[in-house]
This record gives C-alpha cells, structure tokens and sequence, in this order.
C-alpha cells in the first residue's frame, strides 16, 4: 500500500458510499399526480409494489362524484392489465342526492387501495 490516498481505497470508499445511497433511495415511495381528461380527474397515484397501489382522487363537485367513480373502476382495470382485481375503499364515498337543500359540506378525496391478483 502506498499511503492512505492509494486508489483502491478510495475508489472503495466511493462504491460504498454510492452503494448506502442507492439502498436509502429505493426506499421511498413516490406519490405522483396525474390527470385524465376523459373523465376530467385529477388523482395521486402511489405504487406499493408491483400488483398494489394507492388511488386519491381529489372531490371537486357533487355531480362529479360518477365520472371520479367510472374512472376508478376503468384505471383499475388498466392498471391490472385485465386480471381480477380488488378494491378497498378508505375515505370519501360521498351520499347521493338528488336535490341537496343545503349546501354541500367539504368532502375528503375518494381513497382506495388497489390490489391486482396475479394470473393463474
């Protein structure tokens, strides 16, 4: 060895520590935001793994609660890839009414957990 700065050991105490960063990264689960303009949704989508992930469909509007509902279903679908799939729901169904004589209280955003089965 040629000193403390020889190059092997300092190329080892980089790879190390790239190597402890790499492994704290993977860690983390990223919420991203996305919009579909069929249904005219905006939503946070986070992947747990590969076959589950968390749906937040932000509330907007009482009349909009059916399009928030169909898109849940339709997103579900494509994100299953067509396998069976089931829905948990979390918060924020919201009560149907026809006529609302009052003024509608704030709704939290429609939250499910997704779980795709994996083919047979």
């Amino acid at each position: 060895m040629k000193g403390l700065y020889s190059p092997r050991l300092i190329i080892s105490c980089v790879l190390v520590g790239l190597s402890n960063t790499g492994t704290a990264l993977a860690d983390t689960v990223e919420k991203e935001k996305s919009y579909d303009f069929d249904n005219k949704v905006h939503y946070y989508q986070t992947k747990i793994d590969n076959s589950n992930y968390k749906i937040e469909i932000q509330s907007d509007d009482y009349k909009h609660f059916a399009n928030q509902s169909m898109f849940l279903l339709r997103h579900a679908d494509r994100l299953c890839r067509g396998n069976t799939f089931m829905l948990k729901v979390l918060e924020g169904v919201q009560e149907y009414e026809r006529f609302p004589t009052k003024p509608r209280a704030y709704q939290p955003p429609l939250t499910v957990l997704l779980q795709c089965e994996k083919p047979e």
